[in-house]
């Protein structure tokens, strides 16, 4: 995107506004559109909690965005433990969800979980994935709970016999 600081913090504000960070009459933005935009958010205590990343936002009635290119990443202790990429999606900043018919892959830790058409509950952090739902386990996640301890101790040698 290429535009002038203030233009991109203008657009950036625009974006934070709609996604209900800061109260503002939403009727001022709709129809909108934001390009190119990075959207953190950070916890009570100033920690980075999400960012969220898109090509586009279009900002639609009754508080409804319309997101394309999304890229979500999650954070935990400073450090990214997933991401989310979707072509794109609906969120409703009212009631903090998010839906779609689009593909969705969302890779964390040990897992790549994709799938087609998808809904996401903010208020209890729930996922749901409609259609080809596919879970991929890195092989090496938990290998200490399925190897095999060493094999148990042999039967012991009978006494020989005097």
């Amino acid at each position: 995107m290429n535009c002038s600081a203030g233009s991109r913090m203008r657009r950036l504000l625009m974006l934070a506004l709609a996604l209900g960070w800061v109260p503002v009459a939403r009727a001022q933005i709709e129809g909108q559109t934001v390009s190119g935009f990075r959207l953190p958010e950070y916890d009570e205590d100033g920690q980075l909690k999400q960012q969220l990343f898109g090509e586009t936002a279009t900002f639609l009635q009754d508080g409804i965005i319309k997101l394309t290119g999304l890229r979500l990443e999650i954070f935990s202790d400073g450090e990214v433990t997933a991401r989310v990429f979707s072509p794109g999606c609906a969120y409703d900043s009212n009631r903090r969800r998010a839906a779609s018919q689009e593909h969705i892959r969302i890779v964390a830790r040990g897992a790549v979980v994709t799938g087609d058409g998808f809904a996401w509950n903010g208020d209890n952090e729930q996922f749901q994935i409609f259609r080809n739902a596919k879970v991929v386990l890195d092989a090496q996640m938990d290998r200490g709970l399925v190897e095999p301890r060493s094999s148990p101790p042999a039967d012991p040698e009978p006494p020989d016999p005097e």
